[in-house]
């Protein structure tokens, strides 16, 4: 009697599921943003729109109250997860580098409960291989993709910490 029911309690314990850690599911979702929608997005394998399409697919909405229809032509979009912890921005248009100008499509993803070293150590985990990408900045919280031609294009990621905004991490691409 005594067996059967310890084996009917570890059954139990072995097929009820535990709910991960909060920062495991946080670094899992961040992870999926960033193969899934930020990166491609960067690097012109997908549009606005699917980059819009991938992000809804993690579960990201429009914010509660921006109920306006996109305007046709938009050029950025605010989303929120459905917990509404994360917010993820999906952006193109120009912007000025240095001297010149150049053609940027980037998202950034912010949250309530990450802090700017939390969102640095997300971004060396999934920038810190220095044979792809070059790390800048005294702090560490930026990164180069290393490419081959890279006057004609750019690929870069940071965390920015501005005030009165939530931290962020940036991904950008930069066409020249």
């Amino acid at each position: 009697m005594k067996s059967v029911f310890a084996t009917s309690a570890a059954a139990v314990l072995l097929l009820v599921p535990v709910p991960a850690p909060a920062g495991a599911s946080d670094d899992l979702l961040t992870a999926r943003v960033l193969v899934e929608v930020c990166l491609p997005y960067a690097q012109r394998s997908r549009s606005f729109e699917r980059a819009i399409a991938a992000a809804r697919n993690l579960d990201f909405r429009r914010p509660v109250g921006d109920q306006a229809p996109l305007e046709e032509w938009a050029s950025e979009v605010d989303l929120v997860s459905r917990d509404g912890v994360w917010r993820l921005r999906i952006e193109e248009g120009t912007v000025e580098v240095g001297d010149g100008e150049a053609y940027a499509n980037g998202c950034s993803l912010s949250s309530r409960r990450a802090s700017a070293n939390e969102l640095g150590w997300l971004g060396r985990r999934a920038f810190g291989d220095e044979r792809y990408w070059a790390t800048e900045g005294r702090d560490g919280r930026t990164w180069t993709r290393r490419t081959s031609r890279p006057e004609e294009y750019r690929l870069e990621a940071r965390v920015t910490e501005e005030t009165g905004e939530r931290p962020a991490l940036v991904v950008r691409g930069l066409y020249f």
